[in-house]
């Protein structure tokens, strides 16, 4: 019996790249690593986005080097296509790959040539499919209809390792989400890159406001949500598909990244606050029980404290319910790089400061939930909380709630009773069982 194991760093691309690496070694007769034994082979899938987040790779390989010194090592992800030659010095590494390799890794299991594949992504035209049924360890499923981007942003490095933007082609779109849905999925998480990108690059061209528009006419057994949409890909026409969309979870995820017109520009980022603004308001109006996410990125070279002021300020006035909020970090090859750098103390006083406004934003969510109701799906029971249930609501709130273990993956209409440790507990209003 061979045993493995997938550790995964990273974006909701990775995960679902990581459930497909999974598949494909289950298929060539490898099991996935059980809690007694210990693994034969270990694919780590990484991320490069961030400085730190090499830094938890690297650690990650030592770990596992000194804790498994058998196990055959192989490392993929964004972090191996940019930097082979670094992944390939760590302890441990057998085999480097890069992200195109992951749809072959199961062929690579018998193939004894280089010990670092890594294919050039920059000229990537075709979209590389995964057909993904399991995902071990989660209710929700993910399906990648997207990857690479356009974009030129001064900052990141993800074009580089990812390439150009690639769709999936609408029928193939169409034929995983019956996959899906033949599988019992009451959620499916449409992913990429840069989703707001999708059908740009087929022949004929289209939108992902149109692919909307197309699965709006099936009757779907799951609801759909969507990743992270760049702010401008949010058209006119996008707007009117999500708003007709009868199966859409209301949550929108949107990388602001700053609310300085000047920083802005420096970064590439192609709007400005007030289109931001704008925009998120008229979302807001359209569906008022949304949840709205943003990235918010502090300390890029030539933020003044007036420019991160505005920000903060922006963020303030917006109806959000949350922030991811990232410290500049300079990445290889970008623009940004080598600019001058602001004083990393005063970069983390203002990460700590977005991140408290960020935390203050999520309390006063929440508390504006207690006493709604709406459609939670049941995720699983709790850890540490026996006879309670953990889910997620359709407007991406943490749910707890009491109720039987064979409640998970149903949808359940639940009221919302009270705020506490980052989650709303709730009651079920009706089930099967009632």
């Amino acid at each position: 019996m061979t045993y493995f194991k997938i550790v995964t760093f990273g974006c909701k691309v990775n995960q679902y790249e990581s459930a497909g690496m999974a598949e494909a070694l289950g298929r060539q007769g490898l099991v996935s690593l059980p809690p007694e034994a210990a693994p034969d082979l270990i694919v780590v899938n990484t991320c490069t986005v961030t400085a730190r987040a090499d830094q938890q790779a690297r650690q990650t390989i030592r770990r596992l080097a000194r804790d498994y010194p058998e196990a055959h090592i192989w490392v993929t992800g964004c972090y191996a296509q940019r930097a082979p030659g670094e992944i390939a010095s760590l302890p441990g590494v057998a085999k480097v790959l890069g992200n195109l390799e992951k749809v072959v890794l199961g062929e690579l299991l018998a193939c004894e040539s280089a010990r670092v594949q890594v294919q050039g992504v920059g000229e990537q035209k075709s979209f590389h499919s995964q057909q993904v049924s399991k995902f071990p360890g989660h209710t929700r499923a993910w399906l990648k209809i997207q990857d690479g981007c356009n974009h030129t942003c001064a900052y990141c490095i993800v074009p580089t390792v990812r390439g150009r933007g690639r769709s999936m082609p609408l029928e193939n779109v169409v034929l995983s989400l019956k996959r899906l849905g033949d599988r019992g999925f009451q959620e499916v998480v449409l992913t990429g890159i840069d989703l707001g990108q999708y059908g740009q690059d087929l022949t004929p061209p289209t939108s992902l406001a149109r692919l909307l528009q197309h699965l709006a006419q099936g009757h779907w057994p799951f609801r759909v949500r969507l990743s992270s949409l760049e702010p401008q890909e949010i058209t006119p026409e996008l707007m009117e598909a999500l708003s007709a969309f009868p199966h859409l979870c209301p949550h929108f995820h949107l990388p602001l990244q700053s609310g300085a017109p000047a920083v802005l520009q420096a970064m590439g980022r192609p709007y400005d606050p007030e289109y931001f603004r704008d925009m998120v308001l008229e979302l807001h109006q359209r569906f008022p029980t949304a949840t709205l996410g943003l990235d918010v990125l502090v300390g890029f070279p030539g933020e003044t404290a007036s420019d991160f002021e505005a920000t903060r300020t922006l963020v303030e006035t917006l109806p959000v319910a949350y922030l991811h909020v990232f410290p500049f970090s300079p990445r290889p090859g970008t623009p940004a790089q080598t600019l001058p750098r602001l004083p990393g103390r005063e970069v983390q006083r203002r990460a700590q400061l977005m991140r408290a406004l960020g935390q203050d934003k999520k309390t006063t969510f929440y508390q504006k939930q207690v006493g709604q109701a709406g459609e939670v799906l049941v995720e699983g029971s709790h850890p540490d909380r026996p006879g309670w249930l953990r889910g997620i609501s359709r407007n991406y709130l943490r749910v707890l709630l009491p109720g039987p273990a064979h409640w998970q993956n149903r949808r359940l209409k639940v009221r919302f009773l009270r705020f506490e440790a980052g989650m709303i507990r709730g009651e079920v209003i009706t089930s099967e069982d009632k």
